[in-house]
């Protein structure tokens, strides 16, 4: 009989955000707990009973009681699905820690935390192997245990981990380090990893479903859980990734010429989103323009960035394009007028060195008129 269950890792519930000031942190702090209602959603329409979390369900090995209580409330409410939790990186076993708290308030009946490495009934005929870590870094590999752990034939056996795998960065200091080729060596029917934040597989066998609720801005695929299904032991599972994320992340490089390229910029960022204000931006222009394109991109980004919940914007340069229309428009004198006209000659001559400082000097130039008749 099939057995399917979902997939996921790097909760890290009560992460705080500091960097992107209070309305803004308390916002996704709430998103990242609510994840725990998308993910049981996800669950009941797939039809999944076991949720399998591959490490740092919370973002420290001291979460506060609010956010532990909290999580521990909506992990109640989805009485329909039996959470698996696996002590991360981030959330380490330790004498004291946070799943010593966990018990003490009580754990809700469809709650298991795996805090020691050994087989795990949690179906019939399907065996979970955990690889709890007991450090934030640990130099062996968790799950060269399951090797030579024993089940009967025709058992389906599961891997939970969380770590790199070897000559696979997750792009900062390792968790563990885990062999490539574990679920061979395993006979595992399916490893489920966290540590990496972003969807990947290693092998038919092996994946990283990555952060439901994205915390940075991403160059890999987050905001995802994985539900997978296992026909038979030995039979290649079925993985369908399904998304989770309630705010978008979005890296943005967007060459402009002038104001008109604004309109087709601003569509295609209402489509990378389904919630305006749900988008975390960090967009860069690229390009010189002329100074009062220059104004009019600046107001359009001081208006939608009220309509997005962050906008992190690197404004094009002014360049060699600040015309004699562009100085009377900002009312400057004809010394000034002289002075910019010599800088576009050098600006646009074949000294490449002169040509770069003519151009930016006109880019200060610009901002100096700008602010001269702002101020006036």
């Amino acid at each position: 009989m099939a057995f399917t269950f979902v997939h996921t890792a790097d909760w890290q519930l009560g992460k705080p955000f500091r960097n992107l000031g209070s309305r803004v942190a308390t916002l996704l702090e709430q998103a990242r707990l609510e994840t725990i209602d998308r993910i049981a959603a996800v669950a009941a329409t797939a039809g999944a009973r076991h949720v399998l979390v591959a490490g740092d369900v919370f973002d420290t090995v001291l979460p506060s009681d609010r956010t532990l209580l909290t999580a521990l409330d909506r992990l109640r409410k989805a009485e329909q699905v039996v959470w698996h939790l696996l002590p991360g990186n981030h959330d380490h076993t330790r004498p004291g820690g946070l799943w010593e708290r966990m018990a003490t308030h009580g754990l809700p009946v469809n709650v298991r935390c795996h805090l020691v490495p050994e087989p795990v009934e949690i179906e019939a005929d399907v065996v979970l192997l955990p690889a709890p870590l007991t450090t934030r870094m640990q130099s062996t590999d968790p799950t060269a245990w399951f090797d030579t752990a024993p089940t009967a034939r025709g058992i389906v056996r599961l891997g939970l981990a969380h770590g790199s795998i070897r000559d696979f960065t997750s792009g900062g200091d390792a968790a563990a380090v885990i062999d490539p080729a574990r679920s061979r060596h395993a006979r595992l029917d399916y490893l489920a990893l966290g540590d990496w934040h972003g969807t990947r597989q290693i092998d038919t066998r092996t994946w990283y479903a990555g952060t439901p609720e994205p915390d940075r801005f991403p160059d890999n695929e987050p905001g995802h859980v994985l539900v997978v299904t296992v026909d038979a032991a030995g039979r290649q599972p079925r993985v369908e990734r399904v998304a989770t994320a309630a705010y978008t992340w979005l890296r943005k490089r967007a060459r402009v010429s002038d104001a008109a390229d604004l309109g087709p910029l601003e569509r295609e960022l209402m489509k990378a989103t389904p919630q305006l204000d749900r988008l975390l931006l960090k967009l860069t222009f690229d390009g010189t323009v002329a100074a009062t394109d220059r104004d009019a991109i600046e107001a359009w980004a001081r208006e939608f960035g009220e309509r997005v919940c962050v906008l992190d914007v690197e404004l094009p340069e002014i360049g060699s394009t600040l015309s004699d229309a562009d100085l009377a428009a900002l009312g400057v004198g004809d010394d000034v007028r002289t002075a910019a006209r010599r800088l576009r000659a050098l600006a646009d001559g074949a000294d490449a060195e002169a040509a770069g400082t003519a151009k930016a000097a006109l880019g200060w130039l610009a901002r100096l008129t700008r602010s001269g008749g702002e101020s006036a």
